[in-house]
């Protein structure tokens, strides 16, 4: 009969051990949602009987990055400072927002292998991109008018790639030239290139890239404007 009680206290001090862990020292957010559930026992119970299941962070809209949880901690913080139109450019995608589903569902069948009592002081996450050697995994795809976002856009991205030693990609529509990016950046960076219907444009575009020491050209597959008002028409 007391079972339930059992878990629920059971599962109390589980999270009051994630609370105290330094684990989670740097994360305020995270350990303030944990918080939450250990002053509501209801919540705890419920918990108890529905099986484990991660907790669920607050509602709250963290205020720096150190409170974020993962990635997806970003989006009310920018829903929240973004005028609407800038928010909505920045969150949807294509083809009534497929795309972003997509992306989503794809990266949730990615799964991280654990591997126990293994030497982790030292860890080697380079990589190699057509000769080229990266210490970052991590690479910053192209977006576009991001003045929008940031007083200094496509170079204050380019300081943080820097910071981290990640591979940037610069967009076709970006606020900043490939020149002062390049510079920002401290290394070359890749160029995007949505090729149109007018050859010279890409042209004109592939040479600056190359002559600022752009290494490589990265084509989006995009329909020409005055083609998709004739197909509409």
């Amino acid at each position: 009969m007391d079972t339930v009680p059992r878990q629920a206290e059971a599962r109390r001090r589980f999270l009051r051990m994630l609370v105290a862990s330094p684990l989670l020292g740097r994360s305020n957010f995270l350990r303030l949602s944990l918080t939450s559930l250990l002053g509501t026992d209801a919540n705890v119970q419920a918990e108890t009987l529905a099986g484990p299941e991660t907790p669920q962070q607050s509602e709250d809209i963290i205020s720096s990055p150190d409170q974020a949880f993962d990635v997806m901690d970003f989006e009310p913080a920018a829903r929240k400072a973004l005028p609407p139109a800038h928010f909505g450019y920045l969150a949807t995608g294509v083809d009534d927002d497929g795309t972003v589903r997509a992306n989503r569902e794809g990266y949730s069948r990615l799964q991280i292998r654990s591997r126990r009592l293994v030497d982790v002081e030292t860890i080697d996450m380079s990589v190699r991109l057509f000769g080229a050697s990266w210490s970052s995994p991590i690479v910053i795809c192209p977006v576009s008018s991001q003045k929008a976002f940031h007083p200094e856009g496509d170079i204050a991205v380019a300081r943080a790639a820097r910071a981290k030693d990640h591979l940037q990609i610069l967009s076709t529509g970006a606020t900043s030239s490939i020149e002062d990016v390049i510079a920002a950046r401290g290394a070359p960076v890749w160029q995007q290139l949505y090729p149109t219907n007018v050859w010279e444009v890409g042209r004109a575009i592939v040479k600056r890239a190359e002559k600022a020491g752009s290494p490589a050209i990265v084509t989006s597959r995009k329909a020409p404007i005055a083609k998709r008002y004739s197909a509409l028409n």
